[in-house]
């Protein structure tokens, strides 16, 4: 048993690969970790500006979610303000949204209702955001509730005039791929992330094809998509999609899992370079979000998931070494969320989330992505586990959850699925 635990230590300390050392002669005001990370002293301003106001605001949605209200006009504007916090410097905008918040706190869920339903004016949801790539990204969700329930959407997707042409949609990718934080203020990563998660799934998505119109040019746009993606914004050395930032002559090319796990995840896998992915998975376990796997020292169901997806991908590529280590941190990701995520009457932690319903759904996501619900998911393992128990725990939590949120029926659906 000795000799097995030692091979073990072993095959798990060869997979971890030493961090690159820092660049030398940054511009002033930015910090690089391990020589590709920035971190821009104006967010750090922002923060402490905002943060407090902020968090506050996350603890009132998140109190009156748990107590079964659906909140969407507030849930949004929780949404830009924390996207303008942590990615703009634009102060007027910022206390404008903050106090849209406060007064958006004073209706009930009634008075909140229209904005999480279709709006007739360009067919997105989301009526409390302002910015587009925000409607864009929150449409994908009921859009697909209705697609499972059979349905259509009652108005046409007028906001997909934006993308609706291959030359619209790589010249949006490209404006939004590179940064240059210290001339504009502005750090595009969010937008950038948000508008791969949303388009992603709108573009990519089989059972999605049918809601757009017969003469909306979905397959043309979303080739100009994945060539955009994989000729000139996927690294060749990482296997990797991330922010790139202009740091006067310097291009910096970050590796970010969040990223990379929307695009390969509505690909379904089907991406090229999954070796170099993994091996970049694997080497950046110990950095914190979205550079890497941690969450403040904290477990989070959301980045674990991406996690595990991506190793779900690349499984057939790995050697046995790389399976080894991957079986070790699954077991260990698993262990986790059972005993840190969820309570033992099934209870999520909300404090990571914006909303209830994403903790949920998160973490739903990560237990059924892992095979423990279902046997045939079970990628990793010869292990049997027994997951009755919570997903019924699981399931009466729900009960008393907005079920108009699209996030909780997603949760639901998958917690009723069976082998």
């Amino acid at each position: 048993m000795r000799q097995h635990m030692r091979w073990i230590t072993l095959l798990i300390s060869a997979m971890l690969i030493t961090p690159a050392q820092a660049a030398p002669e940054l511009p002033p005001g930015v910090r690089l970790i391990d020589g590709y990370i920035p971190r821009f002293d104006q967010k750090r301003r922002m923060d402490a500006l905002y943060g407090h106001r902020l968090d506050d605001f996350r603890k009132q949605i998140l109190k009156r979610g748990a107590a079964g209200e659906y909140l969407p006009c507030s849930s949004q504007i929780l949404d830009e303000a924390d996207w303008l916090i942590g990615s703009t410097r634009d102060t007027a905008r910022i206390e404008r949204r903050l106090d849209d918040l406060s007064k958006s706190l004073t209706q009930s869920a009634e008075q909140q209702r229209a904005a999480g339903e279709q709006s007739p004016s360009d067919g997105s949801w989301g009526g409390c955001y302002e910015a587009w790539f925000l409607r864009m990204w929150t449409s994908a969700d009921p859009l697909k509730e209705l697609v499972a329930q059979g349905r259509q959407p009652v108005h046409p997707l007028g906001f997909l005039k934006e993308v609706d042409s291959p030359q619209k949609i790589v010249e949006r990718f490209r404006r939004l791929t590179t940064s240059r934080v210290l001339d504009d203020g502005i750090d595009n990563r969010k937008e950038l992330n948000l508008t791969v998660t949303g388009l992603g799934q709108l573009l990519f998505l089989p059972q999605l094809a049918g809601v757009f119109p017969p003469d909306w040019p979905r397959a043309p746009v979303s080739a100009a998509l994945i060539e955009y993606m994989d000729r000139e914004w996927q690294d060749p050395k990482t296997g990797y999609w991330g922010a790139w930032y202009q740091l006067g002559d310097r291009l910096i090319k970050t590796e970010d899992l969040s990223v990379t796990f929307h695009i390969a995840s509505y690909r379904d896998g089907r991406i090229e370079r999954l070796p170099e992915l993994i091996r970049t998975t694997f080497r950046t376990r110990e950095r914190s979000y979205p550079y890497g796997w941690q969450d403040r020292g904290a477990q989070n169901c959301h980045h674990a998931y991406d996690v595990v997806r991506l190793v779900r991908f690349g499984w057939s590529d790995m050697n046995d070494m790389q399976k080894a280590f991957a079986r070790a941190q699954l077991a260990i990701i698993l262990a986790r969320t059972i005993r840190l995520s969820i309570n033992s009457v099934g209870e999520v932690d909300t404090r990571p989330y914006n909303r209830v319903a994403e903790a949920y759904y998160f973490c739903t996501s990560l237990l059924d992505d892992i095979g423990y619900f279902r046997r045939s998911r079970n990628f990793w393992s010869n292990l049997e586990f027994d997951g009755e128990d919570l997903r019924e725990k699981l399931l009466a939590q729900l009960k008393d959850l907005p079920g108009d949120d699209p996030m909780i029926s997603a949760a639901r659906r998958k917690l009723e699925l069976r082998d």
